[in-house]
């Protein structure tokens, strides 16, 4: 079975294959996850936008011996990733599906309120839309054969408003109770959903972000963290647990105090 740009499929050639697919694969947390989870009795199907990164992944990955089957495909393209998704759980039964794509969007704060109406679109579009167009085409086939685990990955920017990004922090508060919501749903049927919130990752993305990170974690440290909780089953991975605490104190504060720290910070932040 090839699939476009000459890639071969992966069949299931034996009972005891992991089937693991990751969108958002071609650089940063998820090409991270990708070459953790890669080794022998392991097949990949990798989802991304960049033909030429998402092939070094994968090659790095078959160096560690496992199947590797990767895609050239937008999230937002709903009946491609329906197609891409049904052919991938034809040829070997998901077992773990991450939806981790996703793109970040700092707003300047400007007289006229600052988020562009375009980049405000694109945010929720891939970051929601796009966790959506990922999971529910798959959500069938996992309840019919009463296993499987889907992993949705969030941030900690979805704990609090931020006023440097309203829509990134929308977008991620809407796939976190998104996920607690679907986890709680598919219980019952013996699928499993953790909701991942990160905070700083040294990726890509993050780098492009101008103001300090305080505790950002190395992508593979990171990738080795979620994958560590998802092994155990957690319904819900955080981390790091100093952020994490700091920010919810943040949100038990009174509205008042909260509002003139952020929107202190975030001045102080645009005109350093």
């Amino acid at each position: 079975m090839k699939l476009k740009h000459g890639r071969v499929a992966s069949r299931c050639k034996f009972e005891a294959a992991i089937h693991i697919v990751i969108t958002g694969a071609s650089s940063g947390l998820g090409a991270a996850l990708a070459h953790f989870y890669a080794a022998a009795g392991v097949i990949l199907s990798l989802a991304g936008r960049d033909l030429a990164r998402l092939q070094t992944v994968a090659a790095g990955c078959r160096a560690r011996g496992a199947e590797v089957a990767y895609e050239v495909v937008d999230v937002t393209d709903a009946a491609g990733m329906d197609r891409w998704l049904r052919t991938r759980d034809t040829a070997c039964g998901v077992d773990l599906l991450i939806a981790n794509a996703g793109i970040g969007g700092i707003g300047a704060i400007a007289p006229d309120n600052g988020e562009a109406g375009d980049l405000a679109r694109q945010i929720i579009e891939i970051n929601v839309i796009g966790v959506l167009n990922t999971v529910t085409p798959l959500l069938p086939r996992l309840v019919g054969r009463r296993r499987g685990h889907v992993a949705i990955v969030s941030s900690l920017a979805g704990f609090l408003g931020l006023p440097d990004a309203p829509s990134y922090c929308a977008s991620k508060a809407a796939v976190r109770i998104y996920a607690e919501a679907l986890r709680r749903r598919l219980a019952p049927h013996g699928v499993r959903v953790t909701a991942i919130s990160p905070g700083f990752v040294d990726t890509p993305m993050s780098a492009t972000l101008p103001f300090i990170q305080p505790w950002l974690w190395p992508a593979d440290r990171a990738a080795r963290h979620i994958a560590a909780g998802l092994a155990r089953g957690k319904q819900e991975i955080v981390f790091p647990w100093q952020l994490h605490l700091a920010v919810r104190f943040a949100a038990l504060l009174p509205t008042a105090i909260i509002d003139r720290v952020l929107i202190r910070r975030s001045l102080q932040g645009h005109h350093s």
